[in-house]
């Protein structure tokens, strides 16, 4: 009985951790809070996946955001504006519905993405 309670907890608990992504810069929760994605309305480093999952517009310029950690989540998003922030950082692999991207005025060292698809403005 031990063994099926220690195996049911370790479950939920894998399972609850899976249905959200981690948002490990307080500036991106903010704008995700301001823009009413995060409905738990609150800083925690963590967005749930399905509020993530319905955003296909995504304006974020002006924030003072350092990392995008957490937009591979956003599988429906076709247009990104991360203008004017402090990004050195920036992997889109993941956003395959991309197509319209803005990242001028930003410290982008490193950046993956699907090329291709994009109209890059920068």
């Amino acid at each position: 009985m031990k063994i099926l309670l220690l195996f049911a907890c370790t479950f939920m608990s894998f399972a609850s951790h899976s249905q959200k992504v981690e948002i490990p810069d307080k500036n991106f929760e903010q704008a995700l809070i301001d823009l009413k994605i995060d409905t738990d309305q609150e800083i925690n480093g963590y967005l749930l996946i399905n509020d993530a999952q319905k955003v296909t517009f995504l304006d974020v310029s002006n924030k003072k955001i350092k990392n995008l950690s957490g937009i591979e989540a956003f599988t429906s998003l076709s247009y990104l504006d991360c203008r004017n922030n402090q990004l050195s950082n920036l992997d889109l692999s993941q956003n395959i519905g991309l197509n319209m991207l803005f990242t001028n005025v930003n410290d982008l060292i490193n950046s993956k993405s699907n090329f291709m698809k994009f109209v890059w403005v920068d």
